[in-house]
């Protein structure tokens, strides 16, 4: 009788700790959508990046979108996510055009500015064309929490020059 009891509570208790171990992880996924502006007109080709102030694995995630002609941009799946992670994000946003630049996946604002400065810079070369404030994490003022699910209208109307 006792082992019996023993028994069923023991499966019991691997059965739950399955479940929760294999638990689908789609509820705690978000996606985020907007549009990018600079001084009220729509930007296209600019880079969203979405920087996690958390860490996973020790090591701040960042997830990224290009603004299309109207200047929206959509983030709504990350590699076999649904989406990416609930909570708080610094937001950059650049977008660099000129000669013989091409930006690599990955690539951060530093980066690029060095890349942009050892092809020529502004003398013809790749340059970024919005405010420089928004272009890294220590200077960007822009932030957005992100709840489960869809988060609709993250908008971003970027001042200066």
């Amino acid at each position: 009788m006792f082992s019996r009891l023993f028994f069923a509570r023991s499966v019991a208790f691997v059965a739950l700790v399955t479940l929760i171990g294999c638990s689908n992880k789609t509820g705690a996924f978000a996606t985020v959508s907007g549009v990018v502006k600079h001084n009220g007109t729509p930007v296209e080709g600019a880079k969203v990046i979405f920087h996690s102030t958390t860490e996973v694995d020790g090591k701040a995630q960042t997830y990224a979108a290009t603004t299309d002609s109207s200047g929206k941009y959509l983030i709504a799946s990350v590699g076999k996510d649904p989406g990416l992670p609930a909570g708080m994000y610094k937001v950059t946003v650049t977008k660099y055009e000129g000669k013989g630049f091409t930006p690599q996946e990955g690539m951060d604002a530093g980066q690029m500015d060095a890349m942009a400065s050892d092809l020529g810079g502004t003398k013809g070369g790749p340059a970024n064309l919005l405010p420089k404030e928004y272009a890294s994490q220590a200077s960007s003022k822009l932030s957005a929490t992100l709840e489960v699910g869809k988060n609709e209208n993250v908008n971003f109307d970027l001042k200066g020059k």
